[in-house]
C-alpha cells in the first residue's frame, strides 16, 4: 500500500511543476518498491511493515507512553517507539503494564484494547478526553486475548497491534 503525508509548506513560495512531479515520483516509486517485494519463506506479508519487535528489547518495559493525534498514535516511550506512528507493542503474558496516553491535538480521543473479535478485553477503555495535554492511564495485566488498541472515535487511523509474548 503506497500512502501519502501531505505537509503544510511554512515557505509560502511557489513550488514548480516539475519539482513537484519530480517528489511525487520519487515518492511513488519508493512507495511501489515496498509493494513489489516477495517473500520465499510463506510467512504472513501483511506484518512486514512494522517496526522489529526483539523480545530482548521489551523485557524491561512496564511502562509505555503514546501521543494521541487525530492521523495516529505516536509512540514517545520507551525510546524504541519514539516518533513510531501506531507502533506495536510487545508485552509478555501475566507482566503488569502502565499505557499512558496524551491527547496531542485537542480533539476528542480515548483508548480501547481489544481483542481479535474488535472486543474490549477486560474492560480496558479509557474515557474520552477533548483537551490538548490531558491524559489518561490504563494498568493492566497482559495477556494472550489482546490484540490491538485504538481511538474508538477514530478506529481507521489510530490503530497499533499488539503482540504478546508467552
Amino acid at each position: 500500500m503506497v500512502t501519502f503525508y501531505w505537509t503544510r509548506m511554512t515557505n509560502h513560495r511557489s513550488v514548480g511543476r516539475r519539482r513537484a512531479l519530480a517528489v511525487s515520483g520519487a515518492a511513488l516509486t519508493a512507495g511501489l518498491a515496498g509493494c513489489t517485494s516477495s517473500s520465499d519463506d510463506g510467512g504472513d506479508d501483511d506484518n512486514e511493515w512494522q517496526q522489529p519487535l526483539n523480545p530482548d528489547d521489551w523485557e524491561d518495559v512496564d511502562e509505555i507512553q503514546l501521543m494521541g493525534y487525530t492521523g495516529g498514535w505516536e509512540g514517545a516511550e520507551p525510546d524504541l517507539i519514539d516518533g513510531i506512528r501506531n507502533p506495536t507493542l510487545l508485552l509478555f503474558d501475566g507482566n503488569e503494564y502502565e499505557l499512558t496516553w496524551e491527547n496531542a491535538d485537542g480533539v476528542n480521543h480515548n483508548l480501547a484494547i481489544r481483542n481479535e473479535d474488535n472486543r474490549v478485553v477486560s474492560g480496558l477503555r479509557t474515557a474520552d478526553i477533548h483537551s490538548r495535554g490531558d491524559a489518561a492511564t490504563l494498568e493492566f495485566e497482559a495477556n494472550s486475548n489482546m490484540h490491538e488498541y485504538l481511538c474508538e472515535p477514530h478506529p481507521r487511523r489510530m490503530l497499533g497491534y499488539i503482540h504478546v509474548e508467552e
